[in-house]
């Protein structure tokens, strides 16, 4: 399963579904970006609609996934608007299964001066170390070492196996670079890739 239905999420579902996943959960709130998940072939979870730990729960018999991945970061935030650092790190604790892994690919900071909650300006989060520990998971993090995978997934690619374009958008050229940005960062509907092409005329 996966927490954030940005690019990074939506890659880490596909990635599943390319290894084999029997099942894949995709969790975010903004519908363009669920329609796409489940385009891909994933369950799309709508946290607006409620706790997605419970939703998870429920659509698995009370197992919960065999993985987790955090795809959204320190910014994660409730559907009020309400900055929650800890947020999905928490879910996804109590949404895998026991002895699962959790991967934490999402962004997270050693401090943010600007964060609402006072753990989090100094890198810090209130997590669930206790159900965590009583579980038996595991988490995996760092930056993904490009170099390691590129050629296989260029071949994947090329033999068509895999076709990631899907996430894409739009095509821009590199003068609607701010106005591209904005629009992503503010969520607008159907801006969820966007390639900028600076031979592309503006």
């Amino acid at each position: 399963m996966v927490y954030g239905a940005g690019p990074v999420g939506l890659m880490a579902g596909y990635s599943a579904l390319l290894q084999g996943a029997s099942q894949v959960f995709v969790v975010d709130r903004h519908r363009d970006r669920l329609r796409l998940a489940e385009q891909m072939g994933a369950i799309a979870v709508d946290d607006s609609d409620g706790d997605p730990a419970r939703q998870v729960l429920d659509l698995t018999d009370g197992r919960g996934a065999d993985r987790g991945c955090e795809c959204v970061g320190y910014q994660a935030h409730d559907p009020q608007g309400a900055e929650h650092p800890e947020m999905t790190m928490n879910s996804l604790v109590n949404s895998v299964r026991s002895t699962g892994g959790i991967g934490a690919v999402g962004i997270f900071l050693p401090s943010d001066p600007g964060s609402p909650d006072r753990l989090a300006q100094d890198g810090k989060l209130a997590f669930e170390m206790g159900s965590f520990w009583l579980q038996g998971q595991r988490i995996g993090t760092g930056q993904a070492p490009v170099k390691a995978y590129n050629r296989r997934l260029r071949d994947l690619i090329h033999h068509g196996r895999a076709a990631p374009s899907f996430i894409v958008s739009h095509d821009l050229p590199l003068q609607r670079a701010a106005d591209a940005y904005e629009r992503f960062d503010n969520r607008e509907d159907g801006w969820t890739k966007v390639v900028l092409k600076p031979e592309m005329a503006g």
